[in-house]
């Protein structure tokens, strides 16, 4: 009786200690906004492609101990079109062409460490994992081009915390990948090789055969960033509510040149526990 006793103190004690630390340590983030993309690839026209979209989400899992560490998971999809709705004729049917669709999946994961401290702020810096994927879908009437830009990369991260109060905080994060496996639409757009990458009809193995064709590129012919900055109010111990600017910005010059632009504003709730 004595023993059991003594194991369950044993085993609520390190139960409080877990969730103590746990408390102080973890936050689970969801994020939700608007964005508005201006986007440029000369492998499929010359147009800016323009749009705001609504559907902008994100989940990000952070734990801060003795190493920083941030995982996180984004989705955007835009809907944009270069001319007003227009109609077009099959087989003497009326029909209303589509507009664009993008869709967009940003998987980020940071590690790293607090190298400057001071009673109003922090400095962190250390690595990132990257991976961006981009699937595209140019409707031009009764035609459509699937298009495709993804990325696994490796690079660096600065992330400042400036204490404003008890309660608030602004956060500036800026990621920059350095060194990144590349894969981009053919610059016929449907040559032989994409042509023979989506034969199996396989969604996975059509991923998995566009990201063989990619090669390893560094800053001199891809340059991207993502730049955060997030305003943080603390309801209690557990709540916090954010509001954040994101800028995203990539530039390919190969097989054409590409260049895009996404901002977002971005509401949060956070979670700590």
């Amino acid at each position: 009786m004595r023993n059991s006793l003594l194991s369950t103190i044993i085993t609520l004690v390190a139960l409080t200690c877990f969730g103590q630390e746990q408390n102080k340590n973890n936050m689970l983030t969801l994020n939700f906004g608007t964005s508005y993309l201006a986007r440029q690839d000369l492998i499929f026209s010359p147009m800016i492609h323009k749009n705001i979209s609504f559907l902008n989400v994100g989940i990000d899992y952070t734990r801060e101990a003795k190493l920083y560490q941030k995982a996180s998971l984004r989705y955007g999809n835009f809907t944009p079109r270069v001319l007003t709705p227009y109609n077009f004729t099959i087989h003497g049917e009326s029909h209303t062409a589509y507009p664009h669709s993008f869709n967009f999946i940003d998987v980020n994961y940071l590690i790293g460490k607090i190298v400057k401290r001071s009673p109003k702020s922090t400095f962190t810096v250390g690595g990132l994992f990257v991976m961006d994927i981009q699937a595209m879908n140019y409707v031009y009437g009764r035609t459509s081009s699937f298009g495709y830009y993804s990325t696994l990369g490796l690079g660096v991260f600065g992330k400042h915390q400036y204490i404003i109060s008890k309660k608030s905080n602004l956060t500036t994060t800026l990621q920059l990948p350095l060194m990144v496996w590349l894969a981009r639409s053919p610059y016929l757009v449907n040559d032989d090789d994409f042509i023979e990458n989506t034969y199996s009809h396989s969604g996975f193995k059509t991923f998995m055969s566009f990201m063989g064709d990619g090669q390893l590129v560094i800053w001199s012919r891809l340059q991207t960033f993502d730049l955060d900055i997030k305003y943080t109010y603390s309801l209690n111990e557990k709540w916090n509510l954010g509001v954040a600017y994101l800028f995203e910005f990539i530039h390919a010059i190969q097989p054409r040149n590409l260049l895009s632009c996404r901002q977002s504003i971005n509401f949060s709730t956070n979670f700590r526990f």
